[in-house]
């Protein structure tokens, strides 16, 4: 992947991207969209309670080769996504593989208090390191107090 945005005074515009996808979350407000370009991202990025969407090109193009090539790579520093703010449904991650993650409970993707949709998208190579309680786990998706929509998404491998 070649990086050609920045963070620091960017405000994404198509010629001069945020190079990272936490960046442009922080910068967005509700209702705006994170389209995030091919390419492998290792990050780790939450939704802040911001209803948005996060996609890769799929949303715009229905070309299903952007799932698999727009990667965001926990680096096993924690959960790969984070939903814990409140979001609602229309909180969308669209479209993305989610893999690397390890935390004690969503090693993918990690949604408490929160309503969030996820749609077409791979969830795989994320661990749970646990506990000794009860309410630790979810390798792949941990959800507590959250009745989150996931659909057209394909957990494997966690």
């Amino acid at each position: 992947m070649e990086v050609s945005g920045v963070d620091a005074g960017s405000i994404g515009l198509s010629a001069l991207p945020f190079a990272t996808i936490q960046a442009a979350i922080n910068y967005s407000a509700d209702g705006d969209t994170v389209l995030v370009q091919p390419g492998t991202y290792v990050e780790n990025i939450n939704f802040n309670g911001k209803n948005i969407v996060v996609a890769s090109l799929y949303l715009t193009t229905n070309d299903s080769s952007y799932i698999s090539s727009t990667i965001i790579d926990g680096n096993q520093a924690g959960s790969v996504v984070t939903f814990e703010n409140g979001e609602l449904s229309n909180a969308n991650l669209v479209g993305l593989t989610i893999k690397n993650g390890s935390a004690q409970s969503g090693g993918g993707i990690y949604i408490v208090d929160s309503n969030p949709t996820i749609n077409d998208s791979i969830v795989t190579g994320n661990t749970s390191i646990g506990g000794t309680y009860w309410y630790y786990g979810g390798g792949g998706i941990y959800c507590n107090h959250s009745s989150p929509l996931i659909k057209n998404v394909t957990v494997s491998s966690n």
